[in-house]
């Protein structure tokens, strides 16, 4: 007799993703580190303006009978937008029966016991995340979008932004040459003395790649003779180095999705931005066709640099 547990059918999967619903979210689009770092603008469905107040320095002055006002504030305008993207993929359930009865079924023999849905939809997330991680960083727009355009050509993310700001002359780069273990404390040392003195006091994050990341390390107890102060950096458990200078408010984190950069990014966590639509875009359509699953997926995506001004947003000049 044949197996009578249709385990292949849409039904168990989309159970499966509205019940769940809340928790995928939280695991795709904060599952990766930098979404738990950013700021999470909602409900942009392409483009959101946000007005960037810059007030002037040097309000005050020596008093004098006449009315002489000063230009006290400027407002820039600050684009957040959004590109929709999707995921299409489908799987035979059948063909993953050893892999995932062999890890995530549970001790004893229940018929009910059939975790494919939680073991498919796991491997699904972990990839989801790596690639939103790399395009929030590394992503660069197509000039010309096309269909089959991977989610990190649909927006640029926040590498392409300081390159940017670079370009548009908002921020200076503060040079540094190639980093090394052998100069690397020196050189952030040299980052260090163009952050603003408001954000060493208040607080201020430096993103940089694990290469770097594991360069300061060394050299840290190489010059020391310790290990730096490790830090949990936020509630998901990511860790971070208390960075040597400042109050101990300034944390070195590092980032899987600058991949090779050599930029080092001096700034305060929630100067970086994330836009999407709507947290319920996580619901997965399932369709059954013979003995195959259709999946798909309609979501927006786009990251920013809110504040972009020298002293706020410290960067060095490698790319």
């Amino acid at each position: 007799m044949g197996d009578s547990l249709d385990y292949s059918r849409a039904e168990a999967f989309q159970d499966y993703v509205r019940e769940f619903a809340e928790e995928l979210f939280i695991e795709m689009f904060y599952g990766f580190k930098t979404a738990d770092l950013a700021t999470i603008h909602e409900g942009i469905k392409g483009e959101k303006i946000f007005t960037q107040l810059e007030v002037a320095d040097n309000l005050a002055r020596r008093w004098a009978k006449s009315f002489d006002p000063v230009e006290a504030a400027a407002f820039k305008p600050r684009k957040l937008k959004t590109v929709l993207n999707k995921v299409d993929f489908s799987i035979v359930p059948t063909e993953y029966e050893s892999s995932y009865l062999g890890m995530f079924r549970k001790k004893g023999q229940s018929v009910e016991d059939w975790p494919f849905q939680a073991f498919i939809m796991e491997k699904v997330m972990a990839k989801l995340k790596q690639e939103f991680e790399v395009a929030a960083w590394q992503g660069v727009e197509e000039s010309t979008p096309s269909a089959g355009d991977y989610l990190r050509q649909t927006f640029d993310g926040y590498l392409q932004v300081i390159a940017d700001a670079l370009t548009a002359g908002d921020i200076d780069a503060v040079t540094t040459g190639a980093i090394s273990t052998s100069n690397v404390i020196d050189k952030l040392r040299l980052m260090w003395a163009e952050v603003d003195t408001v954000y060493k006091e208040n607080g201020i994050d430096i993103f940089v790649p694990y290469a770097i990341y594991d360069m300061y390390r060394i050299a840290y107890k190489d010059a020391y003779k310790v290990d730096p102060a490790f830090l949990q950096v936020t509630n998901a458990g990511y860790n971070g180095i208390q960075y040597e200078l400042g109050g101990g408010n300034a944390v070195m984190i590092p980032v899987n999705g600058m991949g090779s950069s050599g930029r080092v990014v001096m700034t305060p966590r929630a100067n970086l931005a994330i836009g999407i639509d709507s947290p319920s875009d996580v619901m997965f359509n399932v369709e059954k066709e013979v003995r195959e699953l259709k999946f798909w997926m309609d979501f927006r995506m786009g990251a920013q640099i809110m504040l972009q001004k020298n002293g706020i947003l410290v960067v060095n000049d490698q790319a």
